[in-house]
């Protein structure tokens, strides 16, 4: 059996994986003849996966996937008549309206050979920075902090202080559902170190359920929190003076503000959300411990005061003296698997390519190495204000690649109508069936993951090959080659590249002319300019910078160790914040505050994703999840459906639709609604869809979190599921969601009106029929073709309770009384939840093992010596629930305590009932 070292697809925690194939030609391999397992030697990852990452080669067999170039019309073209067609349209487009009338948009999926030749095009030869990447969406609050304070774009740490801390405190970042991998190395810190993790966060996520403290702060106040404990580090003379004075600049200025936040810390306190009592006990470990990290992820970045809270965060490490320390110091978390590639390059608008800005200077460098008069001048148009741009018309012609912006963007209804109208768009994708992609006038194939080779950059800087293990299929090519396509058809030199090597060198010979003429710049990547194929092929995983040859493999490093840092006078900056709070103030029409995020088992716009069976059966439909106190507020009840809507809605405004599920960890006027939906998946699209776009005014990062909306219930006369035949555009249908089995797709269904509910998909030849079903009344349709069951429809005026994948397994059988008798049986057990993804442990089984653990703990050592610990471990033992990535241990610890609850109110009822006979 032969082996291949790759990487993971999903988040920026960059792990490694072995592929395996039984079959010695990789040319010709199929995908059952893989297996996909963790890279032990990986230093991100250590062979550990998480649920996402195990299920990787599930992710190749797609629905629908794109083989060939298609027109909007349908037609398919070849290559050479698609990038022709492109390079016309672009070039046209620039000579009738300039060079700011085109953009490219592009994805954190990407690799960094295409993401360089992708700016190499547009700022180099385009002469256009209107070049944006969905990384706009979750790291560039991060970035924008990171370059005022340290003066580059620079993750002082690595993964290795997460050993080597005493206290590990993660703000806006829900840790063990993004990054359950670096999750799982906190928590061994914490069994092995006793290693203190402090979650900051609004809500009792899975991750703060697993922390040491959890400081559940009023949402937006994460910005007073740390600028408060800059001032309160000072009040307490605990900042390290020599190294402020020999190493930073702005103290003073910035002190003197943190200070009279703090100088009152009851008010400070109230203002935050939590007791004085916390506060100070949260302040005190800063002042107890020497080596603290705080990481941040989305929580903070996607905030209109994201930069300036992460800034703050700074600020205290930098007053501290441990930025670039081990154990300490501020780490971002990264979203995407290359997002830091991209940025690397200069995929942001906002910059150039290693970690240049528009200077003269660094523009004349790009010129010339690049081979062109001149590039674009100053920066381009944003995410948002990319989009508003085609909306507008001032922006007349887009290429759009490895990213949904329909869905992924806030207001994505203005998104899909702008490129709807559009004259001009072009989609890269794997899949056609994405929501932007069926928007596009060109629709050109792409490699995805298993396809592609190149690299990738992780959020530690370390760089990963990764290698593509299956030949692509049809005429999917490379994005670096598309794009290199067009542009010599454009008349333009310097893109004969002839391979992805062939780019990276180019790119690593760029670092190091930047590092040459720039020397304060941190990134380097001159070590690597030179590698032959060979030694690009087998380029094991090394963190930047990596100034020499010698260097590669290095891991583990750290910047910034000696105080020196890459701004112009070699000192990092402190930054006073524009603001001491949100200025997110809520309306006084609000009745909840939206936070949008991700779910456990699913990634971006489940393109990737939705159609994995396992990934899909924990939270199969789109839900709000509200506080129980909040139900009567919006007259409605655990499970109904409900719009959401923006507070200023009018009659023109788009909805979200979800149901709702009740959840006490959120605060009283909060609401959680996953960022995943779509008009693929749901005809409730997505959260995104009423969200407005603010942003935060330094990094341009759209402000997803906190904001404002309306819930109004939605009254079903009928819903229930649809298995085997559907017709999506049947009358009445207002809530359809599309869900894959492992043997086929079920669709969740609502209609307002019982006779459109009846009225579907029936016929004269339907067997109908109704029962009561533990108390609930249900209609059963079931659709027949030569005596075989084509769609079986369950229906009643509530949520119906349904095993999913039995009852599938009734498509495709002979109808009779058996069959009947079966299905009925069937319908009466009802379901159970999914707890773990990763070994398919439902509800169910987990009390069926506590409960047996009961009873042998009773017969052994008697109900009054029963542990729940004890218990827990045998259950998890025996299932293996919990214990796999880990991502869903808070959830199956929660699940064993409420069973085991449950039984132990039999031992009370017991020793009350004798005492009472007594």
């Amino acid at each position: 059996m032969s082996t291949i070292q790759s990487s993971c697809a999903y988040c920026g925690v960059g792990c490694g994986v072995s592929v395996s194939s039984t079959q010695a030609d990789w040319d010709h391999t199929d995908v059952s003849s893989l297996t996909l397992v963790g890279d032990n030697q990986h230093p991100a990852n250590h062979g550990h996966l998480c649920a996402k990452g195990e299920r990787l080669l599930d992710s190749l067999v797609q629905p629908n996937v794109l083989r060939y170039p298609v027109l909007r019309s349908g037609k398919p073209i070849n290559w050479d008549e698609a990038s022709s067609f492109i390079a016309d349209k672009f070039a046209q487009t620039i000579a009738q309206h300039g060079p700011n009338s085109v953009a490219l948009y592009l994805s954190g999926q990407l690799l960094t050979e295409d993401y360089y030749v992708a700016n190499k095009f547009a700022k180099g030869y385009l002469k256009t920075a209107n070049v944006d990447t969905n990384s706009r969406l979750c790291m560039s609050s991060a970035v924008s902090a990171m370059q005022r304070a340290f003066g580059e774009d620079v993750v002082p740490g690595c993964y290795d202080d997460i050993e080597q801390a005493e206290v590990i405190v993660l703000i806006g970042a829900n840790t063990a559902w993004t990054h359950p991998v670096l999750f799982q190395r906190m928590l061994a810190a914490k069994r092995a170190n006793n290693t203190k993790i402090v979650v900051v966060d609004p809500v009792a996520t899975a991750t703060a359920k697993q922390a040491d403290m959890h400081i559940a702060i009023t949402p937006g106040a994460d910005l007073a929190l740390f600028h408060g404990l800059l001032g309160y580090l000072a009040h307490n003379n605990h900042v390290d003076k020599d190294y402020i004075a020999a190493h930073t600049e702005g103290f003073v200025e910035t002190v003197v503000h943190a200070k009279q936040l703090s100088e009152d810390i009851n008010q400070l306190a109230k203002q935050v959300g939590v007791s004085a009592t916390t506060l100070n006990q949260f302040y005190q470990l800063f002042i107890q411990h020497k080596h603290v990290l705080t990481a941040s992820c989305q929580g903070v970045n996607q905030s209109v005061i994201g930069t300036d809270t992460t800034n703050a965060i700074i600020n205290c490490h930098l007053a501290l003296g441990h930025v670039g320390k081990t154990g300490s110091g501020f780490f971002s978390l990264t979203g995407q698997p290359n997002a830091m590639g991209g940025r690397e390059v200069g995929g942001l608008a906002t910059q150039l390519a290693c970690h240049m800005g528009f200077a003269d200077g660094e523009r004349e460098l790009l010129a010339n190495f690049w081979c062109v008069d001149s590039v674009a001048d100053k920066k381009g148009l944003a995410a948002v204000d990319m989009f508003d741009a085609v909306a507008d018309g001032r922006i007349k012609a887009i290429w759009i690649m490895g990213t949904n912006p329909v869905v992924s963007l806030p207001n994505s209804s203005k998104v899909a109508k702008a490129l709807a109208d559009c004259p001009f768009v072009v989609v890269s994708e794997i899949t056609p069936d994405s929501d932007t992609a069926k928007l596009a006038d060109v629709l050109l194939p792409a490699q995805g993951w298993s396809e592609k080779c190149g690299t990738v950059t992780n959020s530690e800087r370390t760089i990963t090959r990764q290698r593509g293990f299956i030949a692509a299929k049809g005429q999917s090519k490379a994005d670096w080659w598309a794009i290199s396509q067009v542009a010599q058809k454009m008349g333009f030199a310097g893109f004969d590249f002839a391979n992805s090597a062939s780019v990276f060198r180019e790119f690593a010979a760029l670092s190091a002319k930047v590092k040459q003429a720039f020397p304060h710049k941190v990134f380097d990547l001159s070590g690597l300019q030179h590698l032959s194929d060979s030694e690009y092929d087998h380029l094991a995983p090394t963190q930047w910078p990596i100034a020499t040859a010698e260097q590669i493999g290095q891991r583990g490093g750290r910047q910034f160790t000696r105080g020196v840092f890459a701004t112009p006078t070699g000192k990092a900056q402190f930054i006073r914040p524009a603001l001491a709070k949100t200025n997110e103030a809520s309306s006084p029409h609000v009745q909840v505050i939206v936070n949008s995020g991700r779910s456990r088992d699913q990634w971006h716009t489940m393109t990737r994703t939705g159609h994995i069976a396992s990934l899909r059966a924990s939270i199969p439909e789109p839900v709000i999840r509200l506080h129980p106190n909040m139900l009567a507020t919006f007259s409605v009840s655990d499970g109904d459906l409900v719009t959401l809507e923006s507070d200023v809605h009018t009659a023109a405004s788009p909805v979200a639709l979800a149901r709702v599920v009740t959840d006490p960890d959120l605060l009283p006027h909060m609401a959680f609604m996953s960022m995943h939906w779509s008009k693929q998946f749901s005809l409730g699209m997505g959260v995104n869809q009423f969200l407005d776009n603010r942003v935060d005014p330094v990094s341009l990062q759209p402000g997803f979190k906190f904001q404002t909306a309306v819930i109004k219930p939605i009254h079903l006369a009928l819903q229930g599921v649809v298995f085997g035949h559907h017709d999506p555009a049947a009358q009445g249908l207002c809530w359809q969601v599309a869900q894959t089995l492992t043997s086929g797709i079920c669709h969740h269904i609502g209609f307002r009106s019982a006779q459109d509910g009846f009225a579907f998909q029936a016929s004269a030849h339907s067997l109908l029929w109704s029962a009561n079903v533990n108390g609930q009344r249900v209609h059963v349709q079931c659709n027949m073709e030569k005596g075989i069951a084509i769609a079986i429809k369950i229906l009643s005026s509530a949520r119906v309770d349904l095993a999913l994948e039995p009852m599938n397994a009734f498509i495709g059988q002979s109808v009779d009384k058996s069959f009947i008798k079966k299905l009925h049986q069937q319908i009466n057990a009802g379901n159970s939840p999914l707890i773990c993804a990763c070994t398919g442990v439902t509800d169910a089984q987990i009390a069926d093992e506590m409960n047996a653990q009961f009873d042998q703990q009773s017969f052994h050592d008697g109900k009054q010596h029963v542990q729940f610990d004890k218990a827990l471990d045998a259950m998890q033992s025996s299932l293996g629930c919990g214990r796999q990535c880990g991502s869903c241990h808070s959830e199956v610890t929660q699940c064993a305590q409420q069973h085991w609850q449950q039984a132990l109110t039999y031992i009370d009822a017991e020793y009350s009932t004798e005492e009472d006979v007594a």
